[in-house]
């Protein structure tokens, strides 16, 4: 059950993202997508497998929804939180946005967690929101710094 909802939630996610209305470009989509993988993908590394502070199932559904979540799930919703970012200019919107990001991503570790998908070990659920929250930061900035490498221009003597 908890690999068809994990499922479920990257379709759901797929779509959003699909039918939205995009404010930022093929590329900065793109930029974030794969920043967010990479960094995820090294964290989930790090956590699970070298310093065993949570451990993921055996099973193989159940091992499948997990990398379902880590691989499209978490980096699309964050390109979508980046791309709400870019229609309001307020402090609070964003962090609002970010919150509600988070709180999605918490409820899918929590489908993963109630369903023996994960199992935290010396880990629990308010350093994985820290996890996400510096991920949000990175993004958002990373993307500012890309936007910024991206207009400069070469200046000829």
């Amino acid at each position: 059950m908890g690999f068809v909802l994990l499922v479920s939630l990257a379709w759901f996610i797929i779509i959003f993202y699909t039918v939205m209305n995009k404010k930022l470009t093929f590329m900065e989509n793109t930029f974030v997508y794969l920043l967010s993988m990479l960094i995820n993908i090294n964290y989930t590394w790090i956590v699970y497998e070298e310093l065993k502070l949570a451990v993921i199932s055996d099973k193989t559904l159940d091992y499948t929804g997990f990398l379902i979540q880590r691989s499209i799930t978490l980096p699309l919703v964050v390109v979508i939180t980046m791309n709400l970012y870019q229609k309001t200019d307020s402090i609070g919107s964003k962090l609002l946005k970010t919150v509600l990001s988070i709180l999605f991503l918490v409820i899918a570790i929590s489908i993963a967690l109630y369903f023996g998908i994960l199992e935290f070990k010396k880990w629990n659920i308010m350093y994985h929101v820290i996890y996400l929250f510096l991920l949000h930061f990175v993004a958002c900035y990373s993307l500012k710094y890309f936007r910024s490498l991206k207009t400069k221009e070469v200046r000829e003597s």
